[in-house]
């Protein structure tokens, strides 16, 4: 095509026109004032979902046993946020699963957030779609930002992680004592535990139904160097005791009805051992076999259907901060993962180490292999 002067006049008064009005919208652009007050796009959503939750008036929580785990989960975020009272419900996943299971087929919806082991999350509410994504709830940037939390991100147990956060980690303790009947240093492998003087003297937490027995029965089951042969023997030779009741063995333990309990839980006694009463725990790094990561009770999972789903993203952006997994920490005896939140109180053997290898007992395949390890239970204590 040849160029005439009367395509290149037309080419010309184009792109003059189209500079003077491109300059002519930056121009009044630049002249828009700044509205005082203006307020960034997280902090207008978090005044709106915050005055939605303030009419719901509250929040169910779901969430462990045990008074202290109780006034954390609670109190701080009831002074926080004032308005939004916390209805909450304690028990085990045992306990807490076949009830929500049962609400739900009768049509009840009445849960906003659960907090617990991710097994119950994994293995009973993620399979019938019972969750929420949470990162669309997630407002806060304080809750959120990576560099705050250890080994600089947030962690899932669930495979696509979109639904059960993990926020504390810990090496899980399989073995609880009394101090009085278990001499210092007796026990320094699990294979210690087949010696003929303890047949009779133990008790485990039920290892065939979700809970520390079953993930104590995993992490057995899992390890190259125990196994199944291991599992056998304990079970077959020892004439150990199983109870459902996280409580009762522990307090059998204090009692000295028995020395050594299994799978005990965490949670429970370490509040009987601030109460200055007989339960010691055996950390891993006083087994041979080492440890398994575990976040005790320490993950969350919003609920759908939830009736107060502005509550529940309040609750949920609280629990991740730093007020909220401090008073968490404090009760529950579990570490958080989030860095700025003091870990002074607690042993260095519970502590996961960056150099050393763990079985990683918090996420979808472990929880899937879980079922098989009830199973291999269920056959050895039914015999």
């Amino acid at each position: 095509m040849i160029a005439t002067r009367s395509n290149v006049n037309q080419l010309n008064r184009f792109l003059i026109l189209s500079v003077l009005f491109f300059w002519g919208i930056s121009v009044v652009s630049a002249a828009q004032p700044v509205q005082p007050g203006a307020k960034s796009g997280w902090q207008a959503e978090w005044e709106r979902v915050l005055k939605a939750a303030k009419d719901e008036g509250s929040v169910v929580v779901l969430g462990p046993p045990g008074n202290d785990v109780r006034r954390a989960l609670t109190e701080g975020f009831e002074k926080s946020f004032p308005g939004i009272k916390v209805e909450y419900s304690g028990a085990t996943g045992a306990i807490m699963a076949p009830r929500l299971l049962g609400e739900r087929k009768a049509g009840q919806y009445l849960a906003d957030v659960h907090v617990g082991n991710p097994g119950t999350t994994l293995t009973t509410l993620l399979p019938i779609g019972a969750l929420d994504p949470i990162a669309p709830a997630l407002i806060l940037p304080d809750a959120v930002e990576p560099t705050k939390w250890w080994r600089g991100k947030i962690e899932f147990s669930d495979r696509d992680a979109k639904y059960n956060i993990v926020f504390s980690t810990n090496v899980m303790t399989h073995v609880a004592v009394n101090p009085q009947l278990v001499k210092k240093g007796e026990i320094r492998s699990y294979g210690d535990l087949l010696d003929p003087k303890w047949q009779g003297k133990m008790v485990m937490l039920d290892p065939t139904i979700l809970g520390p027995g079953s993930a104590t029965l995993g992490f057995w089951y899992l390890h190259p160097d125990l196994g199944k042969e291991f599992i056998r023997k304990f079970f077959g030779q020892q004439k150990v005791i199983i109870s459902r009741d996280n409580r009762q063995i522990l307090e059998w333990l204090v009692r000295g009805n028995y020395s050594i309990a299994a799978g005990p839980s965490e949670l429970l006694a370490t509040e009987l051992i601030a109460k200055g009463l007989s339960v010691g725990l055996l950390h891993p790094d006083q087994f041979k076999e080492g440890g398994m990561l575990n976040p005790g009770v320490g993950a969350g999972a919003l609920i759908n259907r939830a009736p107060r789903p502005n509550a529940a993203k309040v609750y949920i952006n609280w629990l991740l901060s730093k007020d909220g997994q401090t008073d968490y920490s404090r009760a529950s005896g579990y570490p958080s993962r989030r860095l700025d939140v003091p870990r002074d109180q607690f042993d260095p053997g519970s502590l996961p180490k960056e150099s050393t290898q763990y079985i990683v007992g918090y996420d979808e395949r472990f929880s899937r292999t879980l079922e098989e390890v009830m199973e291999f239970g269920k056959s050895l204590l039914t015999k």
